[in-house]
This record gives structure tokens, sequence and C-alpha cells, in this order.
């Protein structure tokens, strides 16, 4: 079975190489460049210019993400090295990494080392990671957040917020966007004073459709499609000087089909070929030693490279969901103090048709994994903080913050039956003959469950003179887990009915308490020259992984599916800079941090393990088995940017992050020679019985990385702006984001890759004042394809085999089929395009 995750579903700056976002900025000239003192963020939860907040704190405005074509949040990675933002190909949620540990939604449900905010409200990445239309503004918090902001995360937290309706002005925008791979993006967005300066809506859309990874299989003509499609209506209401409110509604709906790539195993490795019993007419059949009659299903459909972008699936992967978002806010400002409130509330149904068999080792066989879950999250946070500096020296902030969310989910499992009777050959030697290939559909029910987070949070900020600050700030975080748990061979009417028995070990119930810190010091030489020191804490809750579907687990297996909660303490210094008239920033910071019990997740499509399925028959599967390890990690993040010309600015931005596994640490693993190393060798069921005896897997000695990225990476943009006459304006830009060599899994020998670079390109031209623009783009200029992920193994399938003879239909042992071809996953194809903008009055 496919691994599933328990679905609770729940400083590299984005360089100012444009104009800021109207309504968020000093002005609205177009000739700021790189000047991020017009650029203000909240990171503190008061206004702040971006150079002033002793925290590497990036942002990136509409205007920029128009002008780089930026259509999800996913592409921002584009421009901010050593981020990485991935929604899954099963349709859950997304594996994303900051400061050199990853969050794996599959792992961790909606408690990542990144957290995810829609207008300051924690929101889950699936929501947050589809399209994004009729923005304000993206930023990017750097580093544990927690005592300010929701709630507490390791690497840091990322930010979108949606245009608010404008209180005295109407105005509209329109933006399309038309490419290759099908592309096509239709937003708009029209705000309207109701009444002027106390009522006022705006109402958004969306409809973006494309080919997605742009893969085509070899056995399917249904072309790749993802489309989504999206309204925002929202309204605020300001009678009064010191009293305002809004609320906000998003429906939003997604659609996906498409199919795993894959690339043959002969381009990896020399020669390479099925296991003999699987190429051979006859199969010895464990643990008997009697041969069968019948041929390999597995089935070779050519060779496919990289650069192919082709998957074998015979059927592709569906992805449907739906989401309702509210929002809703309300602030009270009574005597230079400020009490303001924020609720929402998200419903999601989210249903994947998944293909089982993405090697398409049974070409005559429909094999898929149908899931349907559906989840609500609704989050509360009231705070009072100060407008007015107290005794002139104090700011403040506290507050309390409480989350309630839950999931059930229902999920079918197809699997292969196969069926022997017993023939006696002329010699009278017995032999078992195939008659028939029985799909299986096993029904799996994960009960409803229960997840709470409540917390008190106090931040104070004392300055010292014009020149110096101290900043610390506490949470008190309970977190309290009531999960029914798995259920296998059970529906949600069998589970009313009481008849279903769980899955030993899988409710993964807890209540504890944790209490995290953040303290700076910061000091400005000048204005333009600030330096500044942090440290911070940061506390995630017990992870369960549910996915491995064995109805009888090993000692191993329940301590490589469940521990504790994982903490971590963080360190920086950094400094932040500007030169010649601020023509010239340079910006740097280095960080270390360490974790305790990090769930570390196995990559690529998993440890190898004796699985003990619903027949009871023991197998060969793989899993992404969790385990809890400490890792300690460096990094140095670092901008320059320059604006040497008027019309003219470049910025170049370096990441280096090194996360390293205690060698202390013991991770699951595949290791049958017993030598303490995970084996790079696939083995049969019958090597892990005699090597591991009762248990189902194996642990080794942790090494390398905690995450699968490069350690080095970076961007180089510039654009140049020229007057061509008084009612037009030229631009050309170029963003050029490289990624130094990775080594991937220390484990698996065919997944490096060395240093590549992708180039995207834009030009076009726009009025003077913004109000149009038309230009074209080609991104990924030389269609670099490189290998992002790959399996270390080939895809398989296992199978349960019965004896159909009269009388005795009950199973006797198993088999496991390979096939030709390895997953991967590759960097975007080139796309070239086209897209315009319009806008009127009030942006």
């Amino acid at each position: 079975m496919r691994v599933l995750r328990s679905m609770a579903l729940a400083g590299i700056s984005l360089l100012a190489i444009s104009a800021p976002a109207f309504g968020q900025t000093a002005d609205n000239s177009e000739d700021e460049g790189f000047n991020d003192d017009t650029i203000i963020v909240q990171a503190r939860r008061r206004d702040e210019s971006v150079q002033d907040v002793p925290l590497v704190v990036n942002a990136v405005t509409s205007e920029q993400l128009g002008k780089l074509n930026i259509r999800d949040v996913r592409e921002i990675t584009s421009v901010v090295p050593g981020l990485s933002l991935v929604s899954n190909s099963n349709g859950i949620g997304s594996s994303s990494s900051m400061r050199g540990v990853n969050h794996d939604v599959n792992v961790s449900g909606n408690n990542g080392t990144i957290q995810y905010y829609v207008n300051n409200s924690p929101a889950s990445s699936n929501l947050a990671l589809q399209a994004i239309f009729d923005i304000s503004m993206i930023s990017v918090e750097r580093g544990p957040q927690g005592t300010l902001r929701g709630r507490s995360t390791p690497s840091g937290a990322i930010n979108i917020d949606w245009r608010k309706p404008n209180m005295s002005e109407p105005g509209a925008s329109i933006s399309l966007t038309g490419g290759s791979g099908h592309t096509r993006n239709v937003q708009f967005g029209v705000g309207v004073p109701i009444i002027k300066d106390m009522l006022a809506i705006r109402v958004a859309g969306l409809v973006d459709e494309n080919q997605g990874n742009r893969v085509f299989s070899v056995n399917n003509t249904t072309l790749p499609k993802v489309k989504t499609e999206a309204i925002r209506a929202s309204a605020a209401f300001e009678p009064t000087d010191w009293f305002k409110a809004g609320v906000t509604y998003q429906g939003m709906r997604f659609k996906a089909l498409q199919y795993d790539q894959v690339e043959s195993m002969s381009q990896v490795v020399s020669g390479f070929a099925l296991p003999a019993a699987q190429q051979s007419i006859t199969a010895n059949i464990a643990p008997f030693g009697v041969p069968s009659l019948g041929t390999s299903p597995a089935g070779n459909y050519g060779t496919i490279t990289l650069a192919d972008r082709k998957a074998v699936m015979f059927t592709p992967r569906y992805v449907e969901t739906n989401f309702q978002f509210w929002q809703w806010n309300a602030e009270v400002n009574f005597a230079g103090q400020r009490l303001i409130y924020v609720g929402s509330d998200t419903q999601t149904q989210f249903h994947p048709t998944t293909n089982s068999d993405p090697g398409a080792i049974w070409p005559t066989l429909v094999l898929q994994q149908d899931t349907r879950t559906s989840s609500s999250d609704r989050t509360h946070e009231i705070r009072l903080q100060n407008d007015e500096r107290v005794a002139g020296i104090f700011d403040y902030v506290i507050g309390y913050f409480n989350q309630k969310g839950g999931s059930t989910t229902e999920l079918t499992s197809q699997t292969v039956l196969e069926g022997y009777a017993p023939i006696f050959a002329g010699s009278g030697n017995l032999q078992l003959f195939k008659v028939a290939n029985i799909v299986n559909a096993t029904p799996i029910y994960l009960a409803p469950g229960t997840g709470k987070e409540s917390s008190f949070f106090g931040n104070i900020t004392a300055h010292i003179g014009e020149a110096t600050e101290i900043s610390g700030g506490l949470r008190r975080i309970n977190f309290k887990n009531n999960a029914l748990g798995l259920y296998i061979s059970c529906t949600p009417a069998t589970f009313a009915a009481g008849s279903c028995t769980v899955t030993p070990n899988t409710n993964n119930n807890y209540d504890i308490n944790k209490t995290v810190y953040s303290a700076s010091i910061r000091h400005k030489f000048t204005d333009d020259i600030m330096v500044y020191a942090a440290t911070g804490s940061s506390a995630r809750p017990p992870v369960r992984a549910i996915g491995n579907f064995s109805i009888a687990y090993s000692p191993l297996e329940l301590i490589h599916t469940t521990f504790g909660a994982e903490t971590s303490k963080s360190y920086e210094v950094g400094f932040k800079t500007a030169w010649m008239d601020r023509k010239v920033r340079f910006n740097a910071t280095y960080y270390h941090q360490d974790f305790q019990n990090y769930p570390y997740r196995a990559a690529g499509a998993g440890v190898y393990y004796v699985n003990i399925n619903s027949s009871n028959q023991a197998n060969r599967s793989r899993f992404n088995f969790i385990s809890a390890v400490p890792v300690k990690v460096d990094g140095v993040e670092a901008e320059l940017a320059l604006n040497p010309m008027d019309g003219l600015s470049i910025g170049t931005t370096l990441n280096w992050s090194k996360s390293v596994i205690d060698k202390s640490a013991k991770i699951a693993c595949t290791d049958v020679n017993k030598d303490g190393i995970p084996d790079t060798a696939v083995p049969t069921l019958a090597q892990m019985q005699a090597a591991y005896g009762t248990e189902h897997l194996a642990q080794c000695g942790a090494q390398g990385s905690a995450t699968f990225l490069p350690e080095w990476s970076g961007t180089v943009q510039a654009e140049y702006n020229a007057k061509l006459t008084d009612g037009l304006d030229g631009y050309v830009r170029g963003l050029f984001a490289w990624k130094g060599s990775t080594r991937g899994d220390e484990f698996n020998a065919y997944d490096d890759v060395g240093t590549y670079g992708l180039l995207n390109l834009y030009a076009g031209l726009r009025a003077p004042d913004g109000s149009w623009e038309v230009g074209g783009y080609v991104k990924n200029v030389g269609n670099v394809t490189r290998l992002a992920s790959g399996d270390g193994s080939p895809l398989d399938s296992s199978t349960t085999l019965l004896r159909v003879s009269p009388g005795n239909p009950l199973p006797f042992g198993s088999q496991t089929y390979s096939s030709y071809y390895r997953g991967v996953s590759v960097t975007p194809p080139r796309e070239f395009g086209v897209s315009m903008r319009f806008a009127l009055g009030a942006r």
C-alpha cells in the first residue's frame, strides 16, 4: 500500500526589483528599486520597515509578483534560495523546507516546521499553496516563531496578505496570462466604498488552468490537467476612529489529473534486469519451493529518460479539493492601546484517487487507492498591545490563542490476490497453476479525532535611547489530541455498529504543556547601519505516522512510527546596512539551531520491511518510517542590492545551510547483512525474515543531512526600465536561480544532482502610472532538466497468494513483483507566454 499520513489537513530576501505594492508602501513611485524602507511589514505586530526589523524578514509585494509572473506561492522559491515548497503528488499538503530542515505534512500534519498564515490566521499548506490572486504582500519570517504570531514553529512563517477593501476610492484590476503547457490564468479584483470612509467591499476571483507537472503517460492518451477556481469577497467597516471590523470569505476548488514521472532503471543501473523469478515462465513460491506456471506481470514500455517527462501509469492520479474559508476581525482603540481579535474557520473536502501501480506492473488491472477526507479547523486570537509607547520606552503585546480542528478519513485500498490451483505434472510432481488475478478492496477508516492547541503569550520591547532596543517574549502552550485511531477492514457504517477493531498503537493521544521563548537585541550605529543578535526556542507536539497498514507491529515499527514532542533552540547574529544614499544595500545573517526529537522521514519510496497484511500474510513492503533524531543546523543568509543608475536595479542573494543528524541517532533502515549500514540492494522477503527474526525492519546509525536539498543556493536578479515616450515605458528583467550540488539521501546512490541554474527572462511595455502593462516571458530559458528526487530502487507491488483448490481457499504465500522503472521528479520544463494587466482607480 502507498504511504498515507494521518490527515489532519490541516534571510533570503525577495528583492525589491520593482515598484512597491499600492497601499503597502510609502508612495507609489516606480523608481524605488531596492529601497526596502518603502516595504512595511508587521513581523513584530506593528508597522516597521523591513530594514529596521532585527530578524531576517523577506517580503514581496503584489507588483513584484506580477512582474515575475508568479502565479502560486510555490514559485517564490525561484527567488528565495534555501526555501523549498513542493505539493505532494498524493494531494496531501506539501513538503516544505527552510533553514535546513523539512516539513512534510505526511509526518507532521499541520504542525509544521514552517507555519502558513492567511491575513494573520494560521492556515494549512493545502490552502496556502494553491494558486494565489489579488495579493497585497507575501512575507517570509525566518527563525523560530511563536511569541508574537499564532503558533510555535522552528524554521519560520510565511504570511500571505490578501488585498483589503479601499475605504475611500473605487478601483478594479484584471490580469491575463497565456502560455505553453495549456497555461491560462485570469485574475480580477473590484473594490467599492459603499459609504465613503466607513464601509467598503471587495470581490476578487481566479481561474487558473495548466498541465501541472507536464508529465504524459505512454499508456494513456488523457492529457494532464490542473484547474483552480476561486472567488473571494471581503467587507471592511470603520464607523468611528476607535473601532473597525471586517469579514472575508473565500471558496476555492482544485482539480487535477496528473501522472507520476518515471525513469528506466537501466538509465542508472547498467544492465538492469528484473529478478530471475520474474523473468522466468516458472517461479518458486516461498515457503514451499513449489514451481508455478505463468508469466511475469511486469511490462517493459521502452527506455524512458528524465528529459522524456514520461509516465507508464494506465490511469492518472485524480485529486479534487474544495475549501471554504471564513475570516473575521475587529479592533478597538482606547487610551493609547489596541485590542485586536482575529478568527477563522476552514472547511476542507479532500478526494484523491491514486493509482497504486505507478510502475505499470499489472497492465490488465486497475489498482487505485480512493480517499475521502473531511476536515475542519477554527482559530481565535485576541491580543492587547500599545499604540503609544508606555513611559516613552516600552512596547508590549499580550494575548491568547486557541485552535481546534478535526478530520475523518475513508480509504479504500486495492491490492492483488493471485489464485493458484494445484496440478500434477506427468512425472507426478506437484505444480501450482495460476488461474486468476483478483483485485481485493480493503476499506480503511480513520475515525473522527480532535486536536486542540491553546496558549498565552507576551512580548515586551525596551527602547534604550534612539539607537538600542532589547526585546523578549514567552508563550505557554497546551497541546491536546484525542484520536480514536485507525481501523482496517472497516467502514463508517461498521464503525458506528461497533464491529470494528482498532489497529494497535494508532490513536496518538496526548495532553502536554510546553513553553517557548524569544529574545533579541538591536543597535543602530546610524540610520543605515544596524547589528542584532537573537535567540529563540520552539516546540511541536508528538508525531504518529499512519500509512503502515500492518495488522501486527513489531517493537521497532512502534519506535519508528511514534515518538514525543520536538523541541529546538536557535541563535543568530546579523547586520543590515545601506550605503551611498541607499543605492547599495548589504545584509547578512549567521544562525545555528539545535533540534531534539526531530521527525526524520525516510526518503523516496521508503524502507523495505516485513508487512503483515489484512490476510494475515507476510509480504515485502515499503514505508516512509520516521525516526526521532537530534539535528544541528548552521547557515548563512546574505543579500546585496544595487541601484547603480536611474532605472537599473541589480540584486543577488546567497544561502548556505547545513543540517547534520547526530551520529548517536538510530534511523529505520534495510539491513539484511547486519552491518549497521543501510543496504542499497533490494532484499527478498526471505532475506528479511532470516535477518530480522521476530522484527519487521532494522535500524542503523544515522548520517548525513536532515533534508535532501543543496547546501548552497542563490539568485541574481536585474531589471532595467526606460522611458520610451511621455506615455510609454519599457522594461527588461532577468532572474537566474542556481542550486549547488546535492548529495540527496545518503543511502540512495541514484539521487545525487550536480550544480545547475535556471534562467527566466521578461520584457514588455507599460504605462508610467502603472495603469496597464503588456509583456512576454520565458521561464527556464535553457529548458534545463535536472533530477529533483529519485527512488533508489524500482517501483514494485506485493501480492498475496491463494490456494484455490476446493476446501482450501486460505492464503499460503506472497510474491513481490518489480517494475522496469523508478519514480522520479525533475525541474519544471521551459514555459513561455504573454501577460497583460490593467487597473483603474485604487488598486
